[in-house]
C-alpha cells in the first residue's frame, strides 16, 4: 500500500529550490509529483517521492541544508487541520499530544514518539523505511519540530539538544542559525531534548471555544481516515526495535489488542509479523550502514540485537534467504 503525505509538505518549496539553481516543476517530475502540488496544498502524494525529491534536491544543489532551510517556513498552519486542533489546546503538553495523535492526517510515513525521565524530555521522530527517508527530509521534520516550539515557548527557548542519526554537514552554518548550538549528530535517535518542566507551559493563543468547534468540524475525519494495520505495526516496530522488546506481543499492548489479533490483521494484508519486522530490519540496516560513520557493533543493538554476533547470523540468513530466491 502506498503511504502518503498531503502536498502542504513541498509549501515554499518552488521558492527555495529556485534560489539554489534548480527548476521546480522538472524536479517535481523527475520523481513523479505532478506540478500541482506547488499550487494546491491538500493533494495526497507518495511520501516515498516527496522524500526523493528533498535528497535529489540536496544533492544537486550541493546545499546540505536544503530541507533544514524549508522548515523556517513551517507553521502549525502547514499541519491543515491537525496543527489547528493542536493550536488551541491549552498546553504545549496537550499540543503535542494532539499533533502526535493525529499526525498521519498530515503525513502517515511519520510518528512521533515522548520519553520522560529525570526532568528531560524527548520527543523523537520515526519515518516508516519504506519511504527512504533521509538526511533532507529528516532535518525538515526536526526543523519543523523546532520551529513549533518555539512559538510555544518563546522566540528565546532553548532546546537541551537536538540530535540527529546522520553525520555532521561538511559546513554547519544554515545549522547553527537555525537551531543554535547544542548540535549532536551520529546519535541513536532523531529528536529534540527538553525540559520537562516546558511540557506543562501554557499556550496563551489558545482558544478553548475554538477548539472545540474545530474538533466538531474534523470529528468525521478523524474517524475515517486511520492507518492501515501494517502501519500502525510498521511504525510501533522502528520505535520498539532500539529497545530491544520488539515483539508481537509488545506491539499488541501498545496498540491494546491481544498479539493473535495483530497477526491477523497483518495475514489479512498478506504479511506475517516476521516478515514484516526482517524488511524493517534490513530496510534501517542498510540506511545505518550508508551513514558510513556507524560501526557493526553499534548498529546492532538500534535494530533490537542483543550481540554483534546475532545481527551477523541474522544477515547471514537474510543473505542466504536471497540468493535461494534468486536461484532458477
Amino acid at each position: 500500500m502506498t503511504v502518503l503525505m498531503r502536498s502542504a509538505s513541498l509549501t515554499h518549496y518552488a521558492d527555495l529550490a529556485s534560489s539554489v539553481g534548480l527548476v521546480p516543476h522538472e524536479m517535481l517530475a523527475a520523481v513523479g509529483l505532478p506540478r500541482s502540488c506547488l499550487d494546491n496544498t491538500e493533494l495526497r502524494v507518495p511520501a516515498a517521492s516527496v522524500m526523493r525529491v528533498m535528497e535529489l534536491s540536496g544533492e544537486m544543489s550541493g546545499e546540505e541544508a536544503f530541507g533544514l532551510r524549508l522548515s523556517v517556513t513551517r507553521r502549525l498552519s502547514s499541519f491543515g487541520v491537525v496543527g489547528m486542533l493542536a493550536r488551541d489546546e491549552p498546553t504545549l503538553r496537550q499540543a503535542l499530544d494532539t499533533l502526535t495523535r493525529y499526525l498521519y492526517l498530515h503525513n502517515e510515513s511519520l510518528s512521533t514518539q515522548i520519553h520522560e525521565s529525570g526532568g528531560v524530555t524527548v520527543i523523537e521522530q520515526h519515518f516508516l523505511p519504506s519511504v527512504c527517508a533521509a538526511r533532507q527530509s529528516i532535518e525538515m521534520a526536526i526543523g519543523a519540530l523546532y520551529h513549533t516550539l518555539c512559538l510555544a515557548l518563546g522566540k528565546d527557548w532553548r532546546p537541551r539538544s537536538v540530535s540527529f542519526m546522520h553525520p555532521p554537514p561538511a559546513n554547519m552554518a544554515w545549522h547553527r542559525s537555525i537551531l543554535g548550538g547544542n548540535l549532536l549528530f551520529s546519535q541513536d535517535y532523531n529528536g529534540i531534548a527538553l525540559s520537562t518542566a516546558d511540557m506543562d507551559a501554557p499556550l496563551h493563543t489558545a482558544d478553548p471555544v475554538m477548539r472545540q468547534q474545530m474538533r466538531q468540524l474534523v470529528r468525521q475525519d478523524l474517524e475515517d481516515s486511520r492507518h492501515s494495520p501494517s502501519s500502525e505495526v510498521e511504525q510501533l516496530m522502528v520505535a520498539l526495535l532500539p529497545t530491544g522488546r520488539c515483539s508481537a506481543e509488545q506491539v499488541a499492548l501498545h496498540l491494546g489488542v491481544d498479539r493473535r489479533t495483530v497477526h491477523r490483521r497483518l495475514a489479512q494484508q498478506g504479511l506475517s509479523f516476521t516478515q514484516l519486522l526482517d524488511r524493517i530490519r534490513h530496510e534501517q540496516a542498510q540506511r545505518l550502514m550508508g551513514y558510513g560513520d556507524r560501526k557493526l557493533s553499534d548498529i546492532a543493538p538500534l535494530l533490537g540485537f542483543s550481540s554483534l554476533s546475532a545481527f551477523s547470523r541474522w544477515r547471514r540468513i537474510q543473505k542466504d534467504n536471497a540468493l535461494a530466491k534468486s536461484d532458477p
